[in-house]
């Protein structure tokens, strides 16, 4: 994973902050795009300093007092893979993708059971531009991001989650870390309040436009991986034993389904359960999204003592 995870803003207090957060106050060591080791909170109140100057020198068009003045990235992989291998990768991608460009620092951090790196980048690049990358070009780093994992033993591969069925997006850090610390966020009990109106409906509601957007966009996908197996099954034998492979990987996608959607098939599935309906079998995928158990901070929301079905 590749992902811009905020940006600093303002004056000094943002940037401080975050440099503070990603070095845990100093404690962990850093590392800049020179190959600097940074190890004293005093170097690093340097650094901040020296990029708040340069961007204020360096950035094209009119000054603005809630101008970025840096981009955080974060860079990570699943349990069990070697930290020191991630963050030897994170190193590589970052040189190559910043270098020349941008002023960086990195940070690994082993707190978590995956292992991540961040990688903070000074706003403003050496051409005056400010950095600002979007979907496309998160794609690609991504992409080289794997390749470098790849490059030193790691199995890695960088297919958008629409390309494997997923249409969920990781919850956002912040919610993410209230989670964690048993804050139940108002957008989860917004997304409960919304499914448990729509479980409770007489008839299904009709899907929003977006929704609409997002299924008609796995059905593009699926149609696109079928009609590729159907030209291999006119090839040889390796071609349609890939054929079959690409049959069965669309026949395991996950239903596309959002994480209100999901919530509220489970729910409609514990209330037909507790007035003895019966509950049909295989209609959905398993609701739980990658942070396993989203729904599950605050399950007496509509259910009281009820328990969730287990699976």
């Amino acid at each position: 994973m590749v992902k811009v995870t905020g940006r600093s803003r303002g004056g000094s207090g943002h940037l401080k902050s975050h440099l503070d957060y990603i070095t845990r106050n100093g404690k962990l060591q850093a590392e800049t795009q020179d190959g600097e080791k940074i190890t004293e909170r005093a170097r690093l109140r340097d650094l901040h300093d020296d990029w708040l100057l340069a961007n204020a020198a360096e950035a094209r068009g009119r000054p603005s007092l809630n101008a970025a003045q840096s981009v955080a990235l974060i860079l990570s992989m699943p349990p069990g893979t070697p930290p020191d291998r991630v963050e030897m990768a994170a190193r590589s991608w970052a040189r190559e993708t910043l270098s020349g460009r941008h002023d960086w620092i990195m940070a690994r951090h082993d707190d978590t059971k995956h292992p991540h790196v961040h990688v903070t980048v000074r706003a403003v690049g050496y051409d005056g531009r400010r950095l600002a990358p979007g979907p496309d070009d998160l794609q690609v780093w991504r992409e080289r991001f794997a390749r470098e994992l790849r490059r030193l033993g790691i199995e890695a591969e960088a297919t958008p989650r629409q390309a494997r069925g997923v249409v969920r997006k990781m919850p956002k850090a912040a919610i993410a870390g209230m989670e964690r610390r048993g804050v139940d966020p108002r957008v989860r009990q917004r997304e409960r309040q919304a499914a448990e109106h729509e479980a409770r409906a007489p008839k299904p509601a009709q899907p929003r436009d977006w929704s609409r957007d997002i299924q008609a966009r796995q059905d593009s996908i699926r149609r696109a991986y079928l009609d590729h197996a159907n030209a291999l099954e006119r090839g040889d034998a390796a071609d349609r034993r890939l054929a079959r492979d690409i049959r069965r990987f669309v026949a395991d996608m996950p239903v596309a389904l959002t994480r209100r959607q999901a919530l509220a098939v489970e729910l409609r599935r514990v209330l037909d359960q507790r007035h003895g309906k019966a509950v049909p079998v295989g209609v959905s995928s398993d609701p739980t999204p990658p942070d396993k158990g989203w729904y599950r901070a605050s399950p007496a929301f509509a259910l009281g003592p009820a328990k969730w079905p287990r699976r």
